[in-house]
């Protein structure tokens, strides 16, 4: 009975120590390189981009950006129930009728905060976004 339990419970300790090292634990930074450089996205300008973790999960962004800050807004962000569109220099939420310029200000319709956005950071001359976070 006790080398059953015992068993049982070393059995579920490796799934879940496995689990964690292929897909990585849910409160810690997963940062995905973009494969670009800062210089290639233009002042102000929205910059679509897809990503997929080891895992295979996909994540569609928006890179903007503004001066020397780089800003990866979720194409679909929490709460809105539509995907972004990139109109010029605005990302729009027609499913809700909202506006916001490229760092993500409102300007326009029924949402009142900014759109929340992912950790960014610039390692190895390459954009990188942790894809785990949003502020």
């Amino acid at each position: 009975m006790f080398l059953a339990l015992f068993g049982g419970l070393l059995g579920l300790g490796l799934c879940v120590i496995f689990g964690l090292a292929i897909f990585g634990a849910p409160w810690t930074p997963r940062w995905l390189d973009t494969g670009i450089p800062p210089d290639r996205l233009s002042e102000g300008i929205p910059f679509p981009i897809t990503l997929s973790d080891r895992s295979g999960r996909i994540y569609p962004l928006i890179l903007v950006r503004t001066g020397a800050q780089i800003r990866a807004f979720p194409m679909q962000p929490p709460g809105i129930s539509c995907l972004l569109k990139i109109e010029g220099a605005e990302l729009i939420a027609e499913c809700i009728g909202c506006r916001f310029t490229a760092d993500g200000r409102p300007i326009a319709g029924p949402c009142a905060s900014p759109l929340p956005a992912h950790p960014v950071q610039t390692m190895g001359g390459s954009v990188w976004v942790d894809v785990n976070r949003l502020r």
